[in-house]
């Protein structure tokens, strides 16, 4: 019967971390995933902070003991500064107790009214060595504690958002390759080439929709992309060259940089070659100009003067 009931435990143990797994899918309970991921992260830190704790705790329950519980004759002599008699061995009577009482001080819970200030009225410079505790526990340390939960928080986000954004990034890149094939598909002249005509009606597929959202870009960008490749102005480009541009656009920040100035680069190439033929044709324009000048120069001079030459 026994064996029976560890069974059925260790049963339901295992159906608790299996919906501790679906429920970590669910993007509703990331922030508490973060939280979690944050102090499981913080716990070697937060262990030292807690050894370094109990060693300051411990001496200054030490120094209290020697100099609060054990001084009989200051505060036992009468009431405290409210009228009644303050039970100081209940607060610093042992080490223990001195650790306890300190432990309070530092989470500032009544550490004014139920100790220090008893303690102040009996020993006035006793009040520099709690402030100077409270400044070294309580504003120190605790928010050194908090500091190593927030880093390690932040820290457990930054993964997180990379897996997310590295998935995305995988999802993308499947999407170009599927769109890829599509493409190639709708090449109705099978020269490797795709046209602005072909790439609207391509568009008109709910597959080819898809395929663009879930690369990221919208139709408009699309259409963008073709023009600054199409720097030759033949209403064609290659479809490999398209996809790689996409694929470069949606890599990174730094790749898709590196893209945009490729992209941009070929064009200014293409408008600079355009420039270069035209200047070439201004120059033989010139040129024949200067002769037709030289011609017309000559002949007018041969009529005026009947000179020949």
């Amino acid at each position: 019967m026994g064996g029976q009931i560890r069974f059925l435990t260790v049963f339901r143990a295992l159906r608790i971390v299996k919906l501790v797994r679906l429920v970590r899918m669910f993007p509703v309970f990331r922030e508490l995933w973060l939280l979690v991921g944050g102090l499981s992260n913080s716990v070697r830190a937060l262990a030292w902070v807690g050894v370094v704790v109990l060693i300051v705790l411990y001496v200054g329950s030490i120094i209290t003991t020697a100099e609060i519980g054990q001084a009989d004759d200051i505060y036992g002599t009468g009431p405290s500064y409210d009228g009644e008699v303050w039970p100081y061995k209940e607060y610093f009577g042992s080490v223990f107790k001195s650790m306890f009482t300190l432990f309070q001080v530092m989470t500032l819970d009544a550490w004014c009214d139920d100790v220090v200030r008893h303690v102040v009225y009996r020993q006035p410079y006793m009040g520099v060595l709690f402030a100077i505790f409270i400044c070294l526990t309580a504003f120190g340390l605790m928010n050194i504690v908090v500091g190593i939960i927030v880093e390690n928080t932040l820290a457990v986000a930054k993964i997180s958002d990379s897996r997310v954004e590295e998935k995305k990034g995988v999802a993308r890149l499947e999407a170009i390759e599927r769109l890829h094939e599509v493409l190639q598909k709708s090449d109705a002249t099978r020269t490797g080439e795709i046209s602005m005509q072909e790439l609207k009606a391509a568009n008109q597929s709910k597959i080819v929709q898809e395929l663009i959202a879930k690369i990221g870009l919208s139709f408009e960008e699309v259409v963008e992309i073709f023009r600054l490749l199409d720097y030759e102005q033949r209403g064609k480009i290659e479809v490999a060259r398209f996809t790689r541009a996409c694929r470069e656009l949606v890599g990174g920040v730094k790749r898709r940089d590196l893209a945009q100035v490729e992209i941009t680069v070929g064009a200014l190439a293409q408008h600079l070659e355009n420039l270069d033929q035209q200047f070439t044709y201004i120059e033989k324009e010139i040129r024949d100009v200067t002769h037709m000048t030289a011609d017309f120069v000559q002949n007018t001079v041969r009529a005026l003067t009947g000179f020949d030459g």
